[in-house]
């Protein structure tokens, strides 16, 4: 006799790559998958998982039970949301966001999900982009907030909006003037995003231009530094004008105009599509009411 909670705990020990970490999603002990594990197998003349160390691998069998499996557990959703009269929803959430949202509007879509799902238990990752995406292919995440889409078929990208780019820097340096050259600003000091960043690319035809020739550069992975760097007078920085208005209005910072026109830069939602669509569904909805793109 099969069970749901064997098939489960077969199809997230595959998808997450171990017992541990499907112990860790479903919220038991690895003795508990591990003992599932081996009910479920005992039921074959042979072993479903190949054991590799840390590493849980499934044998030909194991990859057809899977695939039973997975059918099996959607049409047990199926079931549990035709009772309940609405969709089920997940344990937990695994909330993956870059360190701009997070220093704005992640707190309030954090409140919000706790007040419209209380049952549900909310991991957060802070992260680069390319981490952030990395980990949702992984499925380290489930639903990320950053600039870039992933065009994979088992992801759904949503846009949030166009964020203005700014040149930025110190009041001081400006010594009351709204406008720059290009000499002038080029003999200053171009605080700029890492070659990691997904700004990076974005900002190709400024930051690897042979032409523009900036007195000095200090590079750097995190916006919030080169934000404080730039208030604290150290050189002039390219940022999201409305993730640091704050600073702006307090008179850390000051916008600067310039020959150097930048693009706009573009956030996404994007989550997973084979499993709680429809609650990463109403998470994206909240994250429209609450955004401040």
């Amino acid at each position: 006799m099969f069970t749901i909670k064997q098939l489960e705990a077969l199809y997230w020990s595959d998808q997450l790559g171990s017992f541990q970490a499907a112990a860790e999603y479903l919220h038991v002990t690895q003795s508990t998958i591990s003992k599932r594990i081996a009910e479920l197998e005992g039921q074959f003349p042979e072993p479903l998982f190949l054991r590799d160390g840390r590493q849980s691998v499934l044998t030909a069998r194991g990859e057809a039970v899977r695939e039973i499996a997975y059918r099996m557990l959607r049409l047990n959703d199926q079931l549990v949301q035709t009772a309940r009269g609405r969709a089920p929803l997940p344990l937990r959430i695994r909330l993956g966001a870059t360190d701009l949202v997070a220093m704005s509007w992640l707190p309030k879509l954090l409140t919000a999900m706790a007040e419209t799902f209380p049952e549900v238990e909310v991991e957060t990752d802070i992260n680069l982009t390319n981490a952030l995406i990395e980990g949702l292919t992984e499925r380290r995440n489930d639903f990320v907030i950053c600039p870039r889409s992933s065009m994979q078929p088992q992801f759904i990208n949503a846009p949030l909006g166009d964020i203005p780019m700014a040149w930025m820097c110190s009041p001081a340096l400006m010594a009351g003037r709204a406008r720059l050259t290009m000499e002038e600003l080029l003999s200053m000091t171009l605080l700029a995003q890492s070659p990691g960043s997904v700004l990076r690319p974005m900002l190709y035809k400024i930051l690897e231009n042979e032409k523009l020739q900036f007195a000095r550069k200090i590079n750097c992975n995190n916006m919030g530094a080169l934000a404080e760097m730039a208030a604290n007078g150290m050189g002039i920085t390219m940022l999201p004008a409305t993730f640091f208005s704050h600073m702006v209005q307090a008179g850390r910072l000051v916008e600067v105009a310039c020959p150097l026109p930048l693009p706009a830069l573009t956030y996404y939602m994007t989550y997973r599509n084979d499993y709680h669509r429809e609650f990463y569904a109403q998470i994206a909805a909240l994250c429209e009411e609450i955004r401040v793109l």
